[in-house]
């Protein structure tokens, strides 16, 4: 599904040849000065998983779009005896390096995409597993550098929930008949797009719900109120807690009615007179609610009964919070946009803000190894008793 063997052709040299040459000496292919930028979350590992799906952001900043992306990922200060990365799909790891490419080699203008690497404990080890670096090129020249390369520390350390959180980019108008959602062409000035964002256990504890907080971008607002969440005045704000147990990823099994994670969406606004652009500053955050000592024996009725009196939403309680906050944008075509819906009606099941349904391992992570999430190319909405969809 990734398509990386190109990766060493775009650079001309091999990645040992990266780090001689220079960190950003990408050959200027095209006159292409798109602004990149990387951002890593999610590299601490909780005690009792036996591996994570860590990741980090691609982000275009610009308003052109960038081609023939590349990241590369320096492994040299990584102790692999401890954590180790599963490289398939990229290049083989030289000198510390890998090399990949990213689904469709482009990231587009004001887009932000979330590209995943498996992370893998090795033996029952704890603590500090040194580090990894990670670089995104593109073919030509970029104008600032500086956000071109980010250091994260990997750890196994602590017990409990670990959720991990996508929200894709809204870029999509859609009209909603007869309990059905339905893309009908690009998104403009006063259309309403469909907010859609994840959620993923990745700990070694349940949770017994979810407090969910959304801000949008100046230039939306949500298209209605939805129960059971507040809302600030100006509707570009909410907050939602729902009773969703997601139990932890490696607990996910074919054929229950358990899940490791779920999906949401809200219906959102772009104000009337917005311009062609990417509205950025979008932010959804997801908590868990949990108690100490969460198993999944204790929590299986929890899916469709209220919250525990006792249970609080404890954001400090998260293995890993880095992760538990994703960034998205209202990309607004012109008028001369492609136009044309994408097909294909998405089903409305309960409330509009609330859980779409229990994503299974499988669907969510597409066997294990899918190590680019690609927002807004594909999306899909499970309900329970769709686990085995295919992505």
């Amino acid at each position: 599904m990734i398509f990386r063997n190109r990766a060493a052709a775009y650079l001309g040299a091999g990645a040992a040849g990266l780090v001689a040459t220079g960190a950003f000496a990408a050959p200027a292919l095209a006159a292409n000065t798109a602004d990149l930028a990387i951002k890593a979350t999610g590299t601490t590992i909780a005690v009792g998983a036996p591996g994570k799906l860590a990741s980090v952001s691609l982000l275009n900043k610009s308003a052109v779009d960038a081609q023939r992306v590349l990241v590369a990922l320096n492994i040299s200060k990584l102790d692999t005896k401890l954590v180790d990365i599963d490289e398939r799909g990229c290049n083989t790891r030289e000198d510390g390096w890998i090399l990949c490419g990213i689904e469709g080699d482009t990231i587009g203008a004001g887009e932000d995409i979330d590209w995943a690497f498996p992370l893998t404990r090795k033996g029952t080890g704890v603590g500090p597993a040194g580090s990894i670096e990670a670089l995104i090129l593109h073919e030509g020249t970029d104008p600032d550098e500086s956000n071109n390369l980010v250091s994260v520390d990997v750890k196994v350390e602590g017990t409990g929930p670990d959720l991990s959180v996508v929200a894709d980019d809204v870029r999509k108008a859609v009209k909603v008949e007869g309990g059905t959602i339905t893309p009908v062409g690009d998104l403009q000035a006063g259309n309403t797009g469909q907010l859609i964002y994840s959620a993923l256990n990745q700990g070694d504890q349940a949770t017994t719900g979810l407090r969910i907080s959304v801000k949008l971008p100046k230039g939306a607002t949500f298209a209605e109120k939805e129960p059971d969440c507040t809302y600030n005045d100006a509707m570009t704000a909410l907050t939602c807690q729902y009773p969703a147990v997601l139990v932890p990823k490696s607990q996910d099994k074919d054929g229950d009615k358990l899940y490791a994670g779920a999906r949401f969406y809200n219906l959102v606004k772009v104000d009337a007179g917005v311009k062609p652009s990417s509205l950025t500053g979008g932010e959804v955050t997801i908590d868990p609610l949990w108690k100490e000592g969460t198993s999944v024996s204790t929590t299986t009725k929890a899916t469709t009964s209220n919250l525990p009196q006792n249970a609080e939403g404890v954001s400090d309680k998260d293995v890993d919070a880095s992760d538990n906050t994703d960034d998205f944008s209202v990309i607004v075509a012109g008028k001369g946009g492609s136009g044309g819906g994408d097909g294909g009606g998405l089903p409305v099941t309960g409330p509009q803000a609330g859980l779409i349904g229990g994503i299974g391992t499988a669907v969510l992570l597409a066997g294990g190894v899918m190590f680019v999430v690609a927002r807004r190319r594909r999306v899909v909405l499970v309900t329970p008793g769709d686990e085995k969809s295919a992505v």
